[in-house]
């Protein structure tokens, strides 16, 4: 989704801090403790674990074809809206039923029907025992010293976007959109981040703006106690009765901290110039939409109080609270609570933008009101006329103000003042997809994430309309008879020299079935039964040893300790595997294993059936549709808040949750959209294909922009328009694995299946291949540098899409990747290239 129209306004002013590295601070109370916390721009410092060729930058060794993420191992060979509701039911009540907020909750607004239901068992949940054999995980154990076990239990997240809070030793920050948040044992740190970008990157100087704790500096723990489909909750304690707890969740406009029996203090490494006691604001209930005044208010608003604080590095910053706090300055750097008692009720932080005079009138009318559960739902596909086939994605917030135990205001729900309706930011791509009523006017200015500028939206509903591109088993286009020729004499050849899978590892050796598997589709495609004959056998010989016999080099366990599927090597050791023991790119691997059953179920019944429950089980492993499923978490890494997965499993980084491979991504949507459409199961098919469709949209926009569009999302001096890996708070025109531009372009395309059309458009390849007459860094030069190897064919392939003749030259002259094969990329361009008259 193009985002110039709507962005193109925005300007955002920028604070450039020195680089550092991370550091911890000293226990909260001191403040001279505080430091800085800041991405640097090219390197992330690989977590204790990390398989050593598995961090960015850093390793800028040129890798042969097959080396998709870090070197191949030697003995492999191969080569290498406002209210939402208007959309469906106007008139039907607001009745949030959800239940209270838990490890795996859910929730229903009324008049919307899911395309699945996640409260119910999957139908891929069988009822069977898992077919693998069980193992304790010794990579890697859950940290159960920093999650309640009695609120956080199996099966375990192990993707989550604030997965930092309960890996190593929990203090690396999370990035709840537009902010950084740091829980320490003792306090939490609060930062607005300030973005610069380079050629190369952009990143984000994370700063410690505010600790909060307790000022007898009470507390000695702090516990992760509950998350749900789009947030976490964490809770501080001691050896006193007091508590403190948050709700974090992404795009909100306040940080909200819950208090219970305590001495609020807030301590900040900058200087307080200027401390305004606001008081408490006065409501409005506004008119109606005939002009008429609404419904009566039985009980008048107590609103919270409100102090503004200017900082001397510029910003401004509202703390709402109630009850109310008079807030002494004490020092330099930090404000106490007036007077001995103690404080039961919140305390909100928001950072006041660019604009503090214009903002302040917008976020004084919604301070108060905070979210105290999230959940997501994705309704029923629609096909409507002159729209095409869409489905409608709700973010729901059941909130404070919502919960009758909380307060005692009663509304008429559609009456209900803006004290009592949730403030959050959307990301570019909600923005373009959201009702234009649902944007709010006039808004906020001055909010960015690392996906680029925040759009604020007024709604305890956040609803917007992913649009559907169709996929199917089939190319997109017909083949013509002679592209068929060319393609069935490659197919003869390949069926010969390009079915050896010798490879030892999950990944690599689910890239060699999927590319058997594409050969095998390519040949029931074009007729040819004879080669489809004998692919079948290859495939179902290959994957028996790990689907079936289970006695391959390197077999599939359960691992009992987090509740998922990894490879023994990957457990014993957390650098084998690609970190396979830590839960890392899960999706990447098991989505080629999920295309190669996907293939065999269409053609082949009889065949599929031994493999059925196995790759029933891996899909549950990393897509798992069913919140109550006590195997395997809810779709290991699918993020419904930022519309695309995080890839790195359990380890922890400074810059947060990351992804490189988005065309693998897309992948493993693809993949399991096909499966359940094989085996019949549709509901399953549908919920995947919005999947499916929403990676592919966060994919186009924020991994593959064009250069304009990229200098809106990323900076001016952003020069490319491809991101390598993209993290919670900062993008990289980089990999893994290298720094040759080849490997960055290629690693967001490959597989070429007819879902990369979802991903790679001509308009892109036209921007990124030559805009103009030097073609400097562009995907011309990379493709051109990578010697005919399988990185310059995905290139060229890519190329055929505007200008076939050229990329047909090309792509005949190198050498395949081997997860791919000649008779893939001739498919691919006679069905996805250029149509030639």
């Amino acid at each position: 989704m193009r985002i110039a129209e709507f962005v193109a306004s925005i300007a955002m002013a920028l604070i450039l801090h020195a680089e550092g590295t991370t550091g911890t601070p000293a226990m909260f109370p001191d403040v001279t403790g505080m430091e800085l916390w800041q991405s640097t721009p090219e390197v992330s410092q690989p977590p204790a674990g990390m398989p050593a060729s598995y961090r960015p930058i850093m390793a800028r060794r040129p890798q042969p074809p097959s080396g998709v993420h870090v070197p191949a191992p030697k003995d492999r060979g191969g080569t290498n809206e406002q209210d939402g509701r208007a959309d469906f039911n106007k008139d039907a009540p607001f009745e949030p039923t959800a239940p209270g907020f838990q490890v795996r909750a859910a929730s229903t607004v009324q008049g919307v029907i899911s395309a699945l239901d996640p409260n119910k068992q999957s139908p891929l949940n069988t009822g069977k025992n898992i077919v693998f054999n069980n193992l304790s995980n010794t990579a890697y154990k859950p940290k159960t010293n920093l999650f309640d076990p009695e609120k956080i239990k199996l099966p375990y997240d192990t993707n989550r976007w604030w997965l930092n809070l309960v890996v190593e030793n929990g203090i690396d920050p999370i990035h709840p959109y537009p902010y950084m948040v740091k829980c320490q044992q003792n306090s939490s740190i609060v930062g607005f981040p300030k973005f610069t970008a380079v050629p190369t990157s952009m990143t984000s100087s994370q700063v410690a703006d505010w600790e909060v704790g307790d000022a007898s500096g009470c507390f000695t723990k702090r516990l992760v106690t509950g998350s749900d489909a789009l947030g976490v909750e964490v809770t501080w304690s001691g050896s006193t009765s007091a508590t403190m707890k948050s709700r974090f969740y992404k795009g909100q406009s306040f940080v909200t901290f819950q208090t219970n029996g305590m001495q609020p203090l807030l301590k900040t490494i900058h200087a307080i110039l200027k401390v305004d006691q606001l008081g408490r604001t006065v409501n409005s209930y506004g008119t109606n939409e005939a002009g008429q005044a609404t419904k009566l208010v039985r009980q008048m608003v107590e609103t919270p109080s409100l102090t503004q604080v200017t900082l001397n590095d510029g910003s401004q910053w509202l703390i709402a609270s109630k009850p109310a706090i008079t807030w002494t300055q004490s020092g330099t750097g930090q404000l106490v609570s007036q007077g001995s008692d103690k404080h039961t009720g919140f305390i909100q932080l928001a950072h006041m933008g660019d604009k503090p005079a214009d903002n302040l009138n917008v976020l004084q009318k919604y301070a108060g009101t905070y979210p105290i559960e999230g959940s997501v739902t994705y309704a029923q596909i629609q096909n409507n006329q002159g729209i095409g086939r869409s489905a409608d994605v709700l973010l729901f917030y059941k909130t404070n103000t919502d919960d009758s135990s909380v307060t005692t205001k009663v509304y008429e729900r559609d009456s209900a003042p803006a004290s009592m309706t949730l403030l959050s930011f959307v990301l570019p791509h909600h923005a373009a997809l959201l009702s234009k009523t649902a944007l709010l006017s006039p808004g906020l200015s001055g909010y960015r994430s690392a996906k680029g500028p925040l759009t604020a939206v007024a709604g305890n509903i956040i609803t917007y309309r992913q649009p559907l591109e169709s996929v199917s088993f089939d190319g997109s286009q017909p083949i013509s008879s002679a592209d068929k020729d060319s393609i069935q004499q490659q197919l003869l050849k390949d069926v010969v020299e390009s079915t050896t899978v010798t490879a030892p590892d999950p990944y690599f050796f689910g890239k060699g079935i999927a590319r058997i598997a594409r050969l095998y589709q390519i040949a029931m495609e074009i007729g040819d039964s004879g080669s489809a004959a004998t692919l079948n056998k290859k495939l179902i010989a290959l994957m028996n040893p790990w689907l079936v016999a289970m006695n391959n080099e390197d077999p599939l366990r359960y691992d009992v300790f987090w509740g998922g599927i990894v490879s023994q090597k990957g457990a014993d050791d957390s650098a084998a595997d690609f970190g396979q023991g830590r839960y890392n790119d899960h999706h990447f691997h098991y989505g080629y294993f999920l295309y190669a059953g996907a293939i065999l179920a269409k053609y082949d019944v009889t065949g599929f059936q031994p493999f059925q429950e196995p790759l029933n089980q891996l899909l549950r492993d990393y897509a798992n549709p069913s919140y109550i499923d006590t195997q395997f978490p809810y779709m290991r890494h699918f993020d419904p808040y930022d519309g695309h997965s995080w890839a790195a499993g359990v380890y922890t980084f400074g810059d947060g949750r990351n992804q490189e491979s988005t065309g693998e991504a897309i992948n493993a949507y693809y993949s399991a959209y096909l499966y359940a459409k094989a085996t019949g199961l549709e509901e399953t098919a549908d919920f995947y294909e919005i999947i499916l469709n929403m990676e592919a949209t966060s994919g186009k926009l924020y991994w593959h922009p064009t250069i304009a569009e990229a200098k809106q999302l990323y900076m001016d001096p952003f020069i490319h328009n491809v991101v390598g890996v993209l993290w919670s708070s900062k993008a990289d025109f980089a990999t893994f694995f290298g720094a040759n531009s080849e490997f960055i372009y290629g690693i967001q395309m490959i597989p070429f299946t007819p879902a990369t059309k979802l991903l790679v458009t001509a308009d892109w390849v036209k921007d990124a291949w030559c805009p103009d007459s030097s073609c400097s860094g562009t995907m011309k030069v990379a493709a051109d540098q990578a010697n005919n190897n399988g990185w310059a064919q995905f290139l060229y392939t890519a190329y055929s899409m505007v200008d076939r003749k050229a990329a047909l030259s090309k792509v005949m002259s190198c050498t395949p990747d081997d997860g791919n094969s000649l008779t893939n990329v001739l498919h691919w361009i006679a069905t996805n290239g250029q149509q030639i008259s």
